[in-house]
């Protein structure tokens, strides 16, 4: 049997995800929410489900980038989810940031239907999908990952397979704690320079030229010096990011975690939520 590809959850990384499998010339199935997102896709030839149970009627393959755990259990277990109408020939790829916890009841759930669970934990941003650039980490069942591999190259540079079960989750988790952590470290390191005479520009310039240089830094130079806060990734997501973080590898064990997922609670209760996370270089969120 073939697969056909679906996808639930269009948001800013799914959207930009399914516009590029769309150019490719593959058809693709689209559910969301939000009906103005389905109509723009459905505009660039996606088809539409209404319903995560529907889209498991007609598609076999189905990929997910939603926001968090209670959506994610919605999907799968709720009145219209997935588990639903799913069978042995169903393959589900979530690509959605999510507890360990959240995603091993995904997991029961989905056992009885037969269908293949695979955990495909995205790093990168939506700058990164037209390059091709995202890296994913993968776990669940080997052959679930080799199947989803057409459709995870169009759009990211590297598939790691990293075990049976919540694995790519944690590495997730690892990566966002660095990357969450940077911004609020730069800021410091950019009001030493910045209190003492140094110009902004120069400064970022010579760090991204530096030995503590980086991919991410790299692609958020130009955006730093020009102090646009045009969001790739919000800075109020970050908080649930740390905060899965901190729930996955204990508060008292990551106590400058909690520091800097402090640091985006504050910055977004004092109204700068929307922003991209990286506008903490300018030191908002201190009190």
């Amino acid at each position: 049997m073939s697969d056909t590809i679906g996808w639930i959850g269009i948001g800013n990384l799914g959207g930009a995800i399914v516009e590029v499998l769309l150019a490719a010339g593959i058809d693709v199935t689209v559910f969301d929410v939000n009906a103005e997102r389905m109509a723009a896709l459905q505009a660039h030839g996606a088809r539409k489900a209404s319903s995560p149970a529907d889209m498991a009627v007609g598609v076999n393959q189905i990929f997910a980038t939603i926001p968090n755990d209670k959506i994610l259990a919605e999907l799968v277990g709720g009145e219209a989810g997935l588990a639903r109408t799913a069978t042995s020939e169903t393959m589900f790829v979530d690509l959605s940031t999510v507890s360990p916890q959240a995603s091993a009841k995904v997991a029961a759930i989905l056992a009885p239907t037969g269908a293949s669970y695979l955990r495909a934990a995205v790093s990168g941003s939506t700058a990164s999908v037209a390059k091709g650039m995202l890296t994913i980490y993968a776990s669940g069942p080997r052959d679930a990952f080799e199947r989803s591999l057409p459709i995870l190259r169009r759009v990211s540079r590297r598939q790691d397979y990293v075990g049976q079960a919540e694995e790519a989750r944690i590495f997730k988790l690892v990566i966002n704690t660095i990357v969450g952590a940077i911004p609020v470290l730069l800021s410091e390191a950019l009001s030493l320079g910045t209190r003492n005479g140094l110009d902004w520009s120069a400064l970022v310039d010579a760090i991204s030229s530096s030995v503590v240089a980086s991919p991410l830094l790299g692609y958020k130079a130009e955006a730093i010096k020009a102090k646009d806060w045009t969001p790739t990734a919000q800075l109020a997501l970050g908080i649930k990011d740390l905060s899965l973080a901190l729930e996955a590898g204990g508060e008292n064990a990551m106590p400058i975690t909690r520091l800097v997922r402090d640091r985006y609670i504050d910055a977004t209760e004092q109204g700068y939520g929307d922003l991209d996370f990286f506008a903490l270089v300018t030191g908002i969120g201190r009190k």
